[in-house]
This record gives C-alpha cells, structure tokens and sequence, in this order.
C-alpha cells in the first residue's frame, strides 16, 4: 500500500493542509525553512509514531497550539482498498492513535504499518557518530519489519530500566536477579535477531559500497554485541547473557547502571580494514551510510511484501550525480519516494508530482 492521503493539523509550521499523493510519491521545492523538511518528518511519524530528527511530541506542535494531529490513507494501488491511520497528541502528553477508525492503545500495534527508510545528510552520524545511532538505526528497521523484535524491545528496556534503578540504590541481589532474567528472556532474543539480520546484510553491504565506489574500494560491517557468543541459538544466547549480568554486577553496582546487553551493541563499519568512525573521508562515510540504507531497502523486501515509503532530504546534497544514477533505478518500482529540496537542479527530476511549499503552504506545482 501507498501513501495516497495526508492531512496536518497543528504540525510544526502548519496550521492545517491537506494534501493527496501518487503511488510515485512527491517532490517538495521550498526554500530552507519553508517546511519541508516537516512534511517528511510527518510522514515518518505516522508509520513510527517518533520523529527521525529525536524531537518529543511537544515539539512538533505548532507554537501557541496546545495538540498537534497527522492523518494519512493508505491506499493499494488500484484504489480498491484504503486504510485510514491518525495520531493526535496534546501540549498535556495525551495521545490518541487511531487505525481504520479503532484506537490503538500501544506504540507497539501501531509500528509496521508503513515501511519508511530516510534518506538524509545526518545520516553520516551512522558512521562518526555514538553506538547508539548504530543501535537506533538496527532497531527502528527491524521493529518495521518484525514484531517480536519490537515486542522484546519494548520489555527488555522497561526491565533494564527497573535493573538500573535498582542498582542505583544498592538493592539486595534476589530482587536483582527478578530483573535479570527477564532481560535475559527478552534480551536473548533481540541479540540472536540482531545477529541474524546483520549477517544477511553484511554480503550486501560489501557489494553496495563497491558498486558506488567505482570498484575501487572495500567495506564491512559487523555485528559487535556486548555478551559474545559464537553460537546462533536462543538457549546459548540467553546462557551467556545471564552469565555476563552475573559477572558485572559487582562493577555494575558501583557505577549504577548495567554494563552488559543489547542496550550495549555496536555495529563495526570498516573502509579497507580499518575503523570508518575514524579513518573515512565525509565522501566516504556518504557512501558507506547509503550502503547501509540500501541493505534495509533488500531486507524489508525480504521480510515484509509491501510497498516501502523513501524519504529523501535535500536529495542531491546527499546524493551526487554518480550516486543518484545508481540508486534510483535501484528504488523505481519498490516503493513510493518523498523528496524535499531547495536546488532547483532537483526539479528536474521526472515522473513525480511536484509541490510548492513556502511559508506553512504547500500547493501543487
């Protein structure tokens, strides 16, 4: 299904507008602060119910508006079906999601609905930037494209949360252990499905970057949990995982916090062999970041047979002209495709609606 229908009320910059898509998707020209780069974040809010950019709720509503409120229809593409899905959300941290007109009560329902992967310069943090980029990048796709993963996610924070907490306050070990293994039941598995997806993508990855180096160079990704383990069973992932909590605890309880678990993962990107974080041009860390984005594109074809929503910001910024010629046949036919753009070398880009956008209004060009 496709984007057919969006609708914004209170968002950002904009007091209301209405706007209906092809299953090609759109280009939005503006100029910088017009608000375009808002209506790409509305998008990947109403599949994920979070914003790409780390912005709270609060944020997204417009000044001196107390609630802020995104609907879209999704649409297959012979217009015979149509999905209805609204999330509205108030100054008062209220929130109402609604699908097909029935309340969601949970985050968790509403994730997969839509498949969006953002393409967009701060991408590059997924090579120089924290692990935890690394992580947020795995985790978001992957609770896109399976529930479980996103069912454990969400019960493996809230247990290691009450484990910190508790080791804040030096609690006695048989409270501790309640916690432990729970994680450990949960954790386990976001560790063995992390594994899983990184070594599918891993081959991937290799060839991505060589097609858009020119065959000139080599790259790698690997996964680098924080429990190891050389076995690709759930049992021998829980076995470790509990033995490592058990290990740390000591030092865990002196510094307050947990040492040890998939909240401490990384992904190792390498460029010939070496660390990327700190060895790659920025030229090279674009490439690498839209490797990785290109994998997802394979994998959630892979996991879920649905049409994926690409969400380009300042496209040819992020892309130049040899990379585009490579990517976009890639996308065509795969999913609908969102720009946002200030360069009038995009507009040029064909076979895709165009709109204006300029001060909170968007108009078709």
């Amino acid at each position: 299904m496709h984007l057919s229908r969006l609708a914004l009320d209170n968002f950002r910059n904009y007091r209301t507008v209405s706007l209906d898509f092809s299953p090609q998707g759109a280009l939005f020209y503006g100029l910088n602060g017009s608000g375009k780069t808002n209506l790409l974040e509305s998008i990947f809010f109403l599949c994920t119910a979070r914003s790409q950019r780390q912005a709270t709720r609060d944020e997204m509503i417009r000044f001196s508006s107390d609630y802020g409120f995104i609907e879209g229809v999704f649409s297959t593409p012979d217009g015979l079906m149509h999905k209805p899905m609204s999330i509205g959300f108030s100054q008062n941290k209220k929130v109402s999601m609604k699908a097909d007109g029935v309340s969601i009560a949970s985050v968790s329902e509403w994730f997969g609905h839509g498949t969006v992967i953002p393409f967009g310069p701060d991408d590059i943090n997924l090579v120089r930037g924290l692990p935890k980029e690394r992580r947020a990048f795995i985790d978001i796709f992957m609770c896109q494209i399976d529930q479980e993963y996103l069912k454990n996610l969400i019960l493996y924070k809230k247990n290691l949360a009450e484990r910190n907490a508790l080791l804040s306050l030096h609690i006695d070990d048989m409270q501790l252990d309640l916690y432990e293994k729970s994680m450990v039941e949960h954790g386990a598995i976001i560790f063995l499905k992390r594994q899983e997806i990184i070594s599918f993508m891993k081959p991937l990855f290799a060839g991505f970057y060589k097609e858009i180096s020119g065959n000139c160079e080599s790259a790698s990704i690997e996964y680098k949990p924080s429990a190891q383990c050389d076995s690709d069973t759930l049992n021998d992932w829980k076995n470790v995982f509990y033995k490592g909590l058990k290990n740390a605890k000591r030092k865990d309880v002196q510094h307050g916090f947990s040492s040890v678990g998939p909240h401490r993962d990384d992904v190792l990107v390498s460029i010939a062999g070496k660390p990327a974080r700190m060895f790659a041009s920025q030229g090279q860390c674009t490439s690498l970041t839209l490797s990785l984005r290109m994998c997802s594109i394979l994998c959630g074809e892979k996991h879920k047979k649905d049409t994926m929503i690409f969400l380009f910001d300042d496209a040819l910024t992020y892309l130049d002209k040899a990379r585009t010629s490579r990517v976009f046949p890639l996308l065509k036919g795969k999913g609908q495709i969102f720009f946002a753009t200030s360069s009038d070398r995009d507009v040029c880009i064909e076979d895709i609606p165009h709109f204006t956008v300029a001060d909170g209004q968007v108009w078709c060009a």
